[in-house]
């Protein structure tokens, strides 16, 4: 189990550094492809399609939604070159708190919501209501969150800020293991995962704190910047991994209200893509905001 779950790791860890460094329509094909397969994860896990069940409308639609959401941001890459000027001016005029372009991505969004809710109530009643708020929740969990790794990655210097995200995530998460399992007393939520303790959690905090400064600092050098972007760099590693348990946490709500194991078995030694993700679809809306508001 444990040679399956490194290899398993060290894929990953290869695949995520290539679609990282490369970016652009690859990160969001990648991406669209992983949202895709953890919203079904998170829809078997949550009874939204009910065991033994086939593939429903609820699933239909908020796939439809997914797909739809990535080929938008697919559309802003090639926009550019494909279409005249005029379509670029009308697509990012401004009109009042947003651009045409943010206008129709939420378009899409609330028309998913909206179909989620009317398969309800013309199928009514085949679906119930929490099936239709499983299936919402899902659409926001498993792919806006998710593409936030690609919003960090078009940033400027976004080759580079990416990475916050997933040392906040996982070097926090080994950072916590470690530590809770030499010092831990103080269960964190005992309910809910007993093996996870406060001092783990402080230990996770500043282990990602550190491993970001530590990060940081490769990229005020390598970029000619000042040193005092480092305390910033070392708040949003503290922040992102408390966000990180956060959402490592609500992923095992998610499968101990529901009675399940694993959210699936496509990564062998870890589980499902939501088993692997949880806690970097926390920390990526979170890390994308931080940077905007203090470092862009």
């Amino acid at each position: 189990m444990f040679w399956k779950r490194f290899f398993s790791g060290a894929v990953i860890l290869a695949l995520t550094l290539v679609f990282g460094l490369i970016g652009g329509p690859f990160l969001a094909i990648a991406l669209a492809i992983l949202s895709s397969m953890a919203y079904i994860e998170y829809t078997k896990a949550s009874k939204v399609r009910q065991e033994g069940h086939r593939f429903n409308a609820i699933e239909a639609i908020g796939l439809i939604t997914i797909i739809l959401y990535y080929i938008m941001l697919l559309f802003y890459e090639f926009v550019f070159w494909l279409f005249p000027e005029n379509i670029h001016d009308w697509l990012f005029s401004s009109i009042g708190f947003f651009n045409n372009y943010t206008i129709l991505i939420l378009l899409i969004f609330m028309v998913g919501v909206i179909g989620i809710l009317c398969s309800y109530i013309f199928a009514y009643p085949k679906f119930h209501i929490n099936q239709v708020a499983g299936g919402i929740f899902g659409l926001i969990y498993t792919s806006f969150m998710m593409s936030f790794i690609y919003y960090t990655r078009e940033l400027e210097n976004g080759i580079f800020l990416i990475w916050i995200i997933f040392i906040t995530s996982w070097v926090s998460d080994t950072s916590a293991y470690f530590v809770g399992s030499a010092i831990g007393k103080h269960k964190m939520t005992p309910n809910l995962s007993p093996k996870k303790s406060w001092e783990g959690a402080i230990g996770g905090i500043l282990g990602s704190g550190i491993a970001s400064t530590l990060f940081g600092l490769i990229y005020v050098k390598v970029l000619k910047y000042n040193l005092g972007l480092l305390p910033i760099f070392f708040v949003i590693g503290c922040i992102g991994a408390f966000i990180a348990m956060c959402g490592d946490l609500v992923a095992s709500a998610v499968k101990r209200n529901n009675n399940v194991k694993d959210y699936g078995n496509v990564i062998p030694g870890h589980g499902g893509i939501l088993d692997r993700f949880d806690s970097v679809l926390f920390t990526a809306p979170m890390v994308y905001f931080l940077i905007v508001l203090f470092m862009q």
